[in-house]
């Protein structure tokens, strides 16, 4: 409800018959206490530092005064604020929101009040972002030192880092509290707590009020009544209480509109008699009545270095009321912009001859005085650009454009859209850059150099290219059971993407804009198509034949017998030996030497007398049966003469053994003895008979693979 003039009053002199406990006019700055915390949620928490002492709440009602069932001041509130994660919930309470409710009412001047001034100057020296504030200390320095106005405070809302000037300080001692009262301290304060907020509310004072902050708080969104008192406490908090009903309170909270309802909450009061911390009632605030005229300054330029025709954001103090804006000894254009109640000027810069000079804000109290802060530096002009040629080109890039356009000299860079190309200058007016690949469109171009970049005059055309053409698949046929690398030859393969051989993809390697490397995989007998798939489409033409390979076929044996018992070194003829796997000799795998597609080497092993069939292995198949080779048995030796056939009974007695089938003579016996012999050749020994007894004689004997020969009587004189 908006209250009467006749019930504001009632409720003041109810107020002003309680007990309250009243702070010092002044109280020394916020001590080192002020802890930092680290912020984890979505809203700075924990800014409220406990006051000194506990103050209970005493305030009643005589019998005769009766209260208003629910007060509403939220009228007169300024908007709701958001105190970012700067710890500043009581500077946003009170200097924000209450002194500028009281600037509303009273039509005081001023408002919108600086509340991140306040904080800065109430906290700990390096405590700045994260500490808090207590909240006494703060309403006795804003009762004798006063808070600045937003429109003075250049640093706007959350700009901690730079720091109150004395200019900034003088001007708000303008703007103070000019009463205050510690209605409690300490929770748990019951009916009182109630009773003394209610009192204030229904007098038309606004309160501060401390509370703990559950988790459920700091993600409270639309809701009719909040009641929690219990859980996990995230850190202490001031709100600004703005009404009650018989439920609970009103409060505006600092965290931004999209917190509770639109910013504001309603809490029951079983939370405030028994979760509340603390209390203050603001009565009022003295200003002057209306706003101090200030002389402008220019705290910073949002650009300090640009050619003329730029747009350069002013931030400073007093310039709400500034009448004109030079750069050197040129009058700008302006125009003001407000945000957050911090006045900005935003003005073109004037042509102006290169070099540095200074920017002057004028108002009625006179010109900003010059600074580092106010030096501004023309430049040449940013360059620009003319024409494309060609002004269309394909999605795939790599094609190089030629652009003609103005001060070109020292581009850094060219850009199609937002996408960056290579670029040389090859005069002022003219430079190259070669196409990056881009989806089909019509893109802005923008050049770079270190004095800007160009308005976006220029528009390349992208348009999606040509489908590829294959024209030639070399080789154009290819055995079924391996690999097979294959070069395709054709027309617009520039950004391929894939390449398919009956259907499935294939790996492929670039070549040119013509032709393209890959290598086809296995596959079963017959044609394929081999297709390519760029931005433009898919390719026509390309086709690969895959072919059986023929069975082998073995034409000649060289030799094509032999001895069973030798290792017999084969030459095998033939046909269709390409990739050969194995050889079989008699169904056994052998080991053999690749000589070339036509012939093979081997081993023949040793094996029973017969033919066996020789059969050679390839992807294609294997040989027919039928063509063998023959083991031969080796001939029966035969002794045909010795050199002597009588040996000596005193003394070893050498002999010539002359016959036939000697070969691989295993065995030479004189009897039933054993003769050491020497292999001459295939024809003859020699061996050394030892002396025996006179008259007695015994048969020589020869002994091969092929047998024992018919024994030669040899006789001993």
């Amino acid at each position: 409800m908006r209250l009467t003039p006749h019930a504001l009053n009632r409720s003041r002199l109810v107020l002003a018959a309680a007990v309250l406990t009243a702070l010092p006019a002044l109280l020394p700055a916020l001590p080192a206490e002020a802890a930092t915390r680290t912020r984890t949620y979505p809203h700075a928490v924990g800014d409220l530092l406990p006051g000194p002492g506990r103050t209970v709440a005493r305030v009643g009602l005589r019998a005769q005064e009766v209260l208003p069932a629910s007060v509403d001041l939220r009228e007169y509130a300024p908007a709701v604020g958001d105190q970012g994660q700067i710890g500043a919930c009581v500077a946003w309470s009170i200097g924000y929101s209450i002194m500028g409710y009281w600037s509303n009412r009273t039509n005081g001047s001023g408002a919108p009040y600086a509340p991140l001034y306040m904080y800065m100057t109430n906290v700990a020296k390096g405590g700045a972002p994260k500490s808090g504030l207590i909240a006494d200390y703060v309403l006795a320095n804003a009762k004798s030192t006063g808070i600045d106005t937003q429109d003075d405070y250049w640093q706007g809302t959350t700009n901690w880092q730079s720091a109150p000037t004395q200019a900034e300080m003088d001007n708000a001692k303008n703007y103070k509290v000019s009463t205050f009262t510690r209605l409690f301290n300490g929770n748990n304060q019951g009916a009182g707590a109630q009773s003394a907020i209610m009192q204030a509310l229904a007098s038309g004072t606004p309160v501060a009020m401390g509370m703990p902050v559950y988790q459920d708080f700091m993600y409270l969104r639309t809701h009719s009544l909040y009641s929690t008192t219990t859980g996990s406490n995230l850190g202490g908090h001031m709100v600004a209480v703005y009404g009650y009903d018989a439920q609970g309170i009103y409060i505006r909270n600092s965290w931004g509109p999209y917190w509770g309802n639109g910013g504001d909450a309603k809490i029951s009061w079983a939370f405030v008699t028994k979760q509340a911390t603390s209390a203050f009632a603001v009565g009022g605030i003295t200003t002057p009545s209306t706003p101090l005229a200030l002389p402008p300054t220019v705290a910073a330029l949002s650009v300090n270095k640009a050619a003329r025709g730029t747009a350069v954001t002013i931030t400073g103090s007093g310039l709400s009321s500034a009448t004109s804006v030079k750069f050197g000894d040129t009058e700008a254009s302006f125009t003001p912009t407000v945000v957050g109640g911090v006045t900005k000027l935003i003005a073109t810069a004037p042509a102006h001859a290169t070099g540095p000079v200074d920017v002057t804000v004028t108002n009625s109290t006179g010109t900003s005085a010059v600074s580092t802060a106010s030096k501004f530096t023309y430049v040449p002009p940013a360059p620009g650009v003319g024409t494309l040629d060609p002004a269309a080109v394909t999605t795939i890039g790599g094609q190089t454009v030629t652009l003609t356009g103005t001060d070109l000299t020292g581009v850094t860079s060219v850009k199609i859209g937002t996408m960056t190309a290579p670029a040389k200058v090859l005069s002022p007016t003219s430079l190259t850059f070669t196409t990056p690949v881009r989806p089909a469109g019509t893109y802005p171009v923008t050049v770079t150099n270190t004095y800007g970049t160009s308005n976006p005059a220029g528009q390349l055309t992208y348009a999606l290219p040509p489908a590829p053409v294959v024209t030639a698949v070399t080789p154009a046929t290819g055995p079924t059971y391996k690999t097979t690398p294959v070069v395709l030859t054709g027309t617009d393969f520039g950004g391929a993407t894939k390449v398919t051989a009956d259907g499935k993809q294939i790996s492929f390697t670039k070549v040119s804009g013509t032709q393209l490397k890959l290598i086809l995989p296995v596959h079963a007998a017959g044609p394929v198509d081999v297709v390519i798939t760029t931005p433009g489409g898919v390719s026509t033409g390309g086709s690969f034949t895959y072919a059986a390979p023929p069975t082998p076929v073995i034409s000649t044996l060289a030799p094509d017998n032999g001895l069973t018992n030798a290792r017999t070194p084969l030459v095998v003829t033939g046909s269709a030996f390409t990739d050969s796997t194995k050889v079989t000799v008699g169904g056994v795998v052998t080991p053999y030497t690749k000589v070339s597609d036509t012939q093979l080497k081997l081993t023949l092993p040793i094996h029973a007398a017969g033919p066996v069939d020789i059969q050679v292995t390839t992807p294609g198949g294997t040989s027919a049966a039928g063509t063998a080779f023959t083991y031969n048995a080796p001939p029966l030796p035969a002794i045909t003469s010795l050199s002597v056939t009588t040996g000596s009974a005193k003394t070893a007695t050498p002999v010539t053994i002359t016959g036939t089938g000697f070969a691989g003579v295993t065995k030479v016996m004189l009897g039933t003895a054993t003769l050491g012999f020497t292999k001459i050749s295939d024809t003859q020994l020699k061996v050394s008979i030892p002396a025996r007894a006179a008259g007695t004689s015994a048969p020589m004997t020869v002994t091969t693979p092929g047998g024992t020969s018919v024994g030669v009587t040899f006789t001993f004189a």
